[in-house]
């Protein structure tokens, strides 16, 4: 790769790193929290599976917090993993993290894994088998009683206070920064290619993969944050 060429895709993903954190509320607080319930579900140690790596920005977090702690990325778009492997390499992480442009149903047979994060990433699955399908196959890469971190966009359309938590998260987007035209682009991406399902919907998908009820640990507006346990 040319040095014209890593310059652009560094400034692609310090925008989108940029941007993400405008717009989702307690981005920084997950990620961190995320790292944490790893950390204590792993005992900082073993192998750590991160579905949809995108950037790296999860990987190298969790690399930093357990510094005993393998981490394979998976993740379908080649262009994010190119950006991922500087940030990875830029860290001086490479020893410790692998990343695999593949999807989870890709990816090699290796020995079952400590645990598994899945941030941000099923809400954009349409609920037509796509989800329990993808749990599913995260479930079968993770050992008995590993823990997977999940954080999602979810919802009840048919409840007045989701009507209230987005013009909060309206509100905040507007706040942080990003230009009410983007904003209004960004809600009409959520109605159009975001799939939010109820915690209790949630839950029993859960349990059709193989894992046990999801405890919640994380909440801010309509983002949410559970762990549950391979049974």
């Amino acid at each position: 790769m040319t040095d014209a060429a890593r310059h652009y895709d560094a400034d692609r993903a310090a925008a989108y790193d940029r941007r993400i954190r405008q717009a989702i509320p307690g981005y920084e607080a997950l990620h961190f929290l995320s790292c944490m319930v790893v950390a204590e579900a792993t005992a900082g140690r073993g192998r750590a599976l991160v579905v949809g790596a995108g950037t790296g920005v999860e990987c190298v977090a969790l690399a930093q917090s357990c510094p005993a702690l393998h981490v394979v990325g998976v993740d379908p778009s080649t262009e994010m993993l190119a950006i991922a492997e500087h940030k990875v390499a830029a860290h001086d992480l490479t020893e410790r993290v692998r990343l695999y442009p593949s999807r989870v149903s890709g990816l090699p047979r290796f020995e079952p894994f400590d645990g598994a994060t899945l941030l941000l990433v099923l809400h954009f699955l349409p609920d037509d088998g796509a989800k329990q399908t993808l749990l599913t196959e995260i479930a079968d890469h993770l050992k008995p009683g590993a823990s997977l971190v999940l954080a999602d966009l979810f919802a009840d359309p048919a409840e007045d206070w989701q009507t209230r938590q987005r013009a909060w998260w309206r509100h905040l987007q507007l706040a942080s920064g990003i230009p009410e035209a983007e904003v209004d682009k960004g809600f009409r991406h959520v109605d159009r290619d975001i799939f939010p399902v109820t915690e209790t919907r949630l839950a029993d998908l859960l349990d059709a993969a193989g894992f046990g009820p999801p405890q919640n640990f994380f909440r801010a507006l309509c983002f949410g944050g559970w762990v549950a346990r391979r049974n």
